[in-house]
């Protein structure tokens, strides 16, 4: 395949038969002794790890280097998941998962730093695509959290719906906002929140329209209601995302008949 790739600065492309290794120049020497460069690397530590949300799991790995990564392999979801579930056409999309984070923790978004994107063609214009990231050290996600005895602490819970309003505040679109992908850590003063997975994410030019917020907050919600199975969480959410605005928390609260319509839709597809 082509190594010609429109690939962020500070990554480079290394040809691997069949594909390529885009690679942090910080990392290429670990990778490629870790054998990394090899699609058969990836699957061995994926193998037996449990599927998440339809889209594959996550494995953790440590170089050489001492580094912590999560690896995953790009696998689709909805709809198109059954027929062409882990084949993309082009490779824009999955060279998005290099770009979007960088441009998130440009714009002040706490993400997990990309790491590294291994491609292979087959057919002809169709990629797989294995990613890394580095780990966020002692970081746990809101539905771990929530299913843990103690469950979020109320300030847990405060700053990543506070992340959520500066990452759309950003202009940055997560089109798979779910619980699973804000993580929480014990911070100096308060806890830290990080928001990941942002495969399809969009870069906007500017603040989100409220439309988009909107929708970002449904997810949240029906998140919520999948985990938990409580289907009185919608205020609560609204009210940690105004951050004390009245007027913001009565437009969300305004047509909230179509969420919840939304929640028992999507309910009847939860595997119980």
């Amino acid at each position: 395949m082509k190594t010609d790739l429109p690939v962020p600065a500070g990554f480079e492309v290394i040809a691997t038969g069949a594909g390529c290794l885009v690679a942090s120049s910080r990392h290429v020497q670990a990778l490629r002794d870790g054998r990394f460069d090899d699609p058969v690397r990836w699957e061995s530590e994926l193998d037996g790890v449990e599927a998440a949300a339809g889209r594959g799991g996550t494995a953790r790995v440590e170089l050489a280097s001492g580094v912590g990564l999560r690896v995953k392999q790009m696998r689709r979801g909805g709809l198109a998941g059954p027929l062409w579930r882990d084949r993309f056409a082009g490779t824009g999309r999955l060279l998005d998962n290099l770009h979007v984070p960088l441009v998130a923790a440009e714009r002040g978004v706490p993400t997990a730093a990309p790491v590294a994107l291994l491609l292979r063609e087959g057919p002809p214009g169709f990629y797989r695509g294995w990613v890394a990231v580095e780990e966020i050290r002692d970081a746990r996600d809101l539905i771990s959290r929530l299913r843990s005895g103690d469950g979020p602490a109320p300030e847990e819970l405060a700053s990543a719906i506070e992340l959520v309003r500066r990452m759309h505040e950003a202009g940055i679109e997560h089109r798979d906002l779910n619980l699973g992908n804000l993580l929480v850590r014990p911070g100096a003063d308060r806890p830290e929140a990080f928001i990941i997975d942002l495969d399809r994410a969009r870069v906007h030019d500017g603040p989100l329209p409220f439309r988009l917020r909107r929708r970002g907050i449904r997810r949240l919600e029906r998140s919520y209601v999948k985990t938990t199975g409580n289907r009185g969480g919608e205020v609560a959410w609204h009210r940690l995302y105004a951050a004390g605005d009245p007027e913001l928390v009565r437009r969300l609260e305004r047509g909230r008949w179509v969420g919840r319509v939304g929640i028992l839709l999507h309910g009847l597809s939860w595997r119980r």
